[in-house]
């Protein structure tokens, strides 16, 4: 019997048939993951980042706490999630005021590496709509901060985003995280975890 396994980032990112250099799968499900494809291995314990051979290159990768439940944690439904969505320009950023960073509870480990750093949910504007274009633009706005810090820490530039995890669902945020990344971002060929 041979009995294999790894984390959900991993078979993600294997699911996701990244092959270069650059390539990257972020996951956002509850918790934003990131793992890309890099020449040169990094690891950094301050920040949680490791790297794991594959290949000839290296999958370098690091998980914010930072993700998708803060959405369930502030009451958005799945009807409500795709309404307001459809209502956001993904061109544009929120309110220069709106500046969250979207945990759920206190702690962070991955982009920066602060175990009292706190949520930032405030202030809450009036409109759902906008509360919403915030908590997605904080979000995104970790899983740019995180490609720096792997490219701070050595690791090839990204090159690629492909989404797995419930938020590749939501097409105007992989076009809201396109142009803050700088790079094309679209859903993987298999967006969960699991795949065989």
């Amino acid at each position: 019997i041979v009995v294999g396994g790894t984390t959900d980032s991993i078979a993600a990112f294997i699911a996701a048939r990244a092959s270069e250099p650059g390539q990257a799968v972020t996951s956002l499900g509850s918790t934003v993951a990131i793992k890309m494809l890099s020449t040169v291995q990094v690891d950094d314990a301050d920040y949680g980042v490791y790297s794991h051979r594959l290949g000839d290159s290296w999958l370098v990768g690091g998980a914010s706490n930072v993700g998708c439940s803060v959405l369930r944690q502030e009451k958005f439904s799945n009807e409500e999630l795709v309404d307001l969505s459809n209502s956001i320009d993904p061109a544009t950023d929120p309110p220069p005021h709106i500046k969250y960073y979207p945990l759920t509870k206190q702690g962070e480990r991955f982009p920066i590496n602060d175990p009292k750093k706190l949520p930032v949910l405030e202030p809450k504007p009036q409109s759902r709509g906008d509360y919403l274009h915030g908590l997605l633009h904080g979000i995104a706005q970790v899983e740019v901060d995180g490609f720096a810090k792997l490219k701070d820490l050595g690791a090839s530039p990204v090159t690629k985003v492909y989404t797995a995890g419930g938020g590749s669902m939501n097409d105007m945020w992989m076009k809201m995280r396109e142009r803050m990344l700088g790079v094309p971002v679209s859903a993987a060929e298999n967006t969960d975890a699991a795949f065989g």
